[in-house]
This record gives structure tokens, sequence and C-alpha cells, in this order.
């Protein structure tokens, strides 16, 4: 049996499709080439499927790609559910096999009942690929409930991962804070980079806690961060001179149920990425304020404000009498189109974001005596018709929509 064979069947689970390996760890070297569509439909995507499909073509990344030394290499996704029942998408890189794309595991099944915006990982075969003219195209199944299949795809990128030994890389590690530190609400974050070959891009700041999950998948505590049309967003902070120090403002970083680690991606002026080893054992205490992350259940299928008011539940443990802010989180599509939230049956929020494009919201909850201690139901109101006619309505993006609350003690 020929070489690629043998990992296709390393890599590929009994119903064929590739396991989605983990993001980049501490210690790991790697360079991103990114396809995006920026300047194509929309805020900038590719539709796959359907009437509108881009056609299936093949789509190009960057040249050159560096493979000297690489020891792995993976495709990360934006991939946006649009038509709910749409399933099955697949890619091809360089006329190679088609590979399944994972569904995230937390997301309940059929996943594709439920709008999603992710960034699925497939691994791919390093003898794929090569220095020049690497394409790849995207799929997804025919099979559809109203004979419509449609994803959009905001960006295709490919991350080359190097062997840290033999491949020269930018060196560093974080300094402030240390290991096992109790921090508060301000909170200095040190990198130390003693010397690069190369001079530095610039230095990323991220943290493995639990936050809103703006990824998209569900999983709550991960090294926070995801992409957007190709640009790295979501984490803590970034800096692009030194000193290479930041300020990171706890203040709506919910309260941890145990202790959390930092690190620091330090990129050089050609692209190659180094994970510094982790700030471990991280503890908050912030005097008089607590956090709490009330996270959304019973969240419904085809959540898509055109076709009815759809409701969610969340849960306060925390003392009402303490509340002193609340903020209403969640990633969206076309909220434009949004007609207002409503919790327990108070109207508090009217509209905001753009039409048919991707949006993140972060909402200031001003009537605070709408909340109650224990289960709450969110609901959006149905979006009305426009001259008559139907128009898209808001998407609201797995898991729903998270609602974090500030405590002063």
């Amino acid at each position: 049996m020929i070489l690629s064979q043998l990992v296709m069947m390393t890599l590929l689970g009994m119903t064929g499709t590739l396991v989605s390996r983990a993001q980049p760890a501490p210690g790991d070297v790697f360079r991103e080439y990114y396809w995006t569509n920026i300047s194509g439909e929309g805020d900038g995507f590719i539709r796959v499927g359907g009437r509108l499909g881009y056609g299936g073509g093949p789509l190009q990344w960057p040249d050159p790609l560096d493979l000297q030394y690489a020891t792995k290499a993976e495709v990360v996704i934006e991939k946006l559910l649009c038509h709910d029942g749409t399933r099955g998408l697949a890619i091809s890189v360089n006329s190679n096999a088609w590979v399944n794309v994972p569904e995230s595991p937390c997301i309940p099944t059929p996943q594709w009942e439920y709008q999603h915006h992710t960034y699925p990982i497939v691994p791919v075969p390093l003898s794929w690929l090569r220095t020049t003219n690497n394409h790849f195209q995207l799929r997804v199944s025919n099979e559809h409930p109203w004979n419509w299949p449609q994803m959009l795809i905001y960006g295709v990128h490919l991350r080359i991962y190097y062997d840290p030994h033999m491949k020269a890389h930018p060196i560093g590690r974080m300094v402030m804070p240390r290991h096992g530190d109790t921090l508060g609400t301000n909170v200095q974050l040190i990198v130390d980079v003693p010397y690069s070959t190369h001079g530095i891009r610039s230095v990323l700041f991220l943290g493995e806690y639990e936050d809103v999950n703006y990824e998209g998948d569900g999983i709550y505590r991960q090294w926070h961060y995801h992409y957007r049309r190709g640009m790295i967003t979501g984490h803590i902070g970034t800096v692009t001179s030194p000193p290479w120090m930041y300020m990171w403002d706890t203040s709506w970083v919910p309260d941890q149920p145990k202790p959390f680690r930092l690190a620091a991606w330090i990129t050089d002026n050609t692209g190659l990425t180094y994970f510094t080893e982790p700030i471990t054992n991280l503890t908050f205490m912030r005097e008089g304020l607590s956090v709490e992350l009330c996270k959304p259940y019973d969240v419904p299928t085809k959540w898509v404000t055109r076709y009815s008011g759809k409701a969610q539940k969340f849960r306060i443990f925390g003392n009402l009498e303490k509340i002193h802010a609340a903020r209403l989180v969640w990633v969206s599509w076309s909220p434009g189109h949004m007609n207002g939230l409503y919790i327990n049956g108070e109207r508090v929020f009217e509209n905001e974001g753009p039409r048919y494009a991707y949006y993140r919201h972060s909402v200031t909850l001003t009537n605070l005596a709408v909340l109650q201690h224990g289960e709450n139901t969110l609901e959006t109101g149905l979006t009305p018709r426009h001259d008559g006619k139907m128009v898209h309505g808001m998407e609201v993006n797995w898991p729903g929509i998270m609602v974090l609350i500030q405590y002063h003690n």
C-alpha cells in the first residue's frame, strides 16, 4: 500500500470524515496562509452549494509555501451554516480526495438544524502540498429539505507546522504575570523577546479560560480566538512594537471555576509564529467585583427571526441585589432585520448591525429589573414583512445569546 493511502487510513474515520486536530499548542512553530474573498459578495463570502454557489472551481492559496522542516498541516475554514439543513461540507486540496469537514460535537445533532458560525479544522497530509500553485475546492451535499443547500465561507487558511528544533524561529517567553499569580482587574502582560533574526511583527496575547463562546463551537473553556476573513480576533490583545506589553482589562471576564493559563504568539516579519510556553495556575481576586457567565440552554433549531419569535433559557445564580451591570453577547448574521429582544416578556433592545453580513454583538442591558433569580427566558421578535415581502431576518448562531452579569460586592 502506498504512503498516501496509509496516511488517509490514519486520518479518516469509519465514515470518511477526517478527525479534527487540536488548534496550535504551546511550543508549536507554524505559518498561516490565508485565502479570503474580501472584495466578493456581501461582506466577503462565497456561497457553496445551491443555485447561487460559486461553482466549485479551484481557489488559490498565496505562493510560495514554506515546506522546509514541515511536520504537519491543516486547513481552518470560516464556515457559516446559511440555509438550515445544509450538510456534507467537504474540501479537496490540490485535486486529492474529497474530505468531509467535521462538525462541532458540542452542537446538538444534527448540527445542520442549528444556525452556527464555526471554524473547523481539517488535517492535510504534507504529501498533498507543494511549494507553489496550491489550490482547494469546496462542495456540500445536494441533500436538502427545501432544495437549496447553501453555506457561506468567509475564509480558508492553511496552517503548516514545523520542527522547532530544526526551524529557526522567533523565541521569547511571558515574564508577567508569573506562575500561580492572583490577578486583579487590570493585568500587565509582558513578553520578553531577546532576539529574532528577522525582527518581530507582532506579539498576540491569549488565554485558556472560560469565557464567551464567540468561536461558535459551544466550548466555553479553550484558548480563545477566532478568525474574521483571515484576520485573528477574539483574543486578549495584540502589540506591534516594543515594549511587548499589554494591559488586560478583566472587568468583563467571567469568574473562573478553576485555575487558567496565559500565553503569547510571537510572529516575526516573515510570518513565522512561535506559541510560547504558558503561564499556569492563575486565578482571579478582583476586589469587590465578580462576573457571572449565564450560558444559554433550550436553544431552538432554525433560529432565524423571519420564521417566528424564537426563545431560549438562561439561569442566574448570583444575588440580584448586587447586580451592577449586564451585557447580552452573541454572534449573528443579518441582524439588520432583527425586531427586538425580550427577557421574561419585557422588550429590552430594538436592533443593531448590518443586513446580510456577520456581526458580533455586545449589548448593554439597561433595564436590570427584568432579570430574575433562577430561570429566565430570552426571546427574539418576529421580523415583519417589508413592503409586503418577507426579508431574511436575523440568524442567531450557536450557542445562542449569552448573558454576562457584573456584581459589585
